[in-house]
C-alpha cells in the first residue's frame, strides 16, 4: 500500500488504528542510532500509508502511529522483534477515522526538561504517558502532547 493509497482511504472513511506505545533502548542511543531508526520509519511509513511522531527523552521512546489496521500491527510486530527495544508497552490503541499527524510521514522529537509553569491547563510534564497512569489519562496525555508538537513546530516553521 502507498502512503497516498493510505491518506485516499482514510480520506473516503476507512477505519484507521491510532496507537501509541512506549519502549526502552536495549543498549545507549548515539545519534547515528537515531537517524537510523527515523530514516528507517520515515521510508517504511510512507510505503505504509502511516503517519506519527517519534519522541526521545530520558532513555525512552514514545511513539504515536496512526494508519490502516494491519499495517499498524504488522508495524509493531516489527517493532516487538526488534533487539533495540526493551519494556516496549502498548498505550493507547483506538480506531480512528482522521489523522491526527496528516502528511508526516514521521516527525521526530527530542522534548526538554521544563520547569512547572504554575499555569491551569498548561502541561509541564508528559510523565503521566509511561507512568502507570489510567487509560483514560494516558490517552489525554498523547492528545495533549500530538497538539503540543504540532504547535510547536508551526512556531519554528514561522
Amino acid at each position: 500500500m502507498t502512503a497516498g493509497r493510505g491518506r485516499e482511504n482514510a480520506e473516503l472513511g476507512e477505519t484507521l488504528k491510532y496507537l501509541v506505545y512506549s519502549s526502552v533502548p536495549s543498549r545507549p542511543m548515539e545519534p547515528a542510532d537515531l537517524e537510523a531508526i527515523l530514516y528507517t520509519a520515515r521510508r517504511r511509513n510512507l510505503d505504509a500509508g502511516i503517519t506519527g511522531l517519534l519522541l526521545y527523552r530520558n532513555n525512552t521512546f514514545i511513539q504515536f502511529l496512526e494508519g490502516p489496521p494491519a499495517e499498524i500491527d504488522s508495524l509493531m510486530e516489527d517493532i516487538s522483534a526488534d533487539d533495540r527495544h526493551d519494556r516496549l508497552q502498548v498505550l493507547v490503541v483506538e480506531q480512528t477515522s482522521r489523522r491526527s499527524f496528516g502528511d508526516w510521514k514521521m516527525g521526530f522529537g527530542m522534548p526538554k526538561e521544563t520547569r512547572p509553569t504554575g499555569v491551569d491547563g498548561v502541561r509541564d510534564s508528559f510523565d503521566d504517558l509511561t507512568s502507570g497512569s489510567s487509560y483514560d489519562e494516558v490517552r489525554r496525555a498523547a492528545q495533549d502532547f500530538s497538539i503540543w508538537f504540532k504547535v510547536k513546530e508551526r512556531a519554528i516553521s514561522y
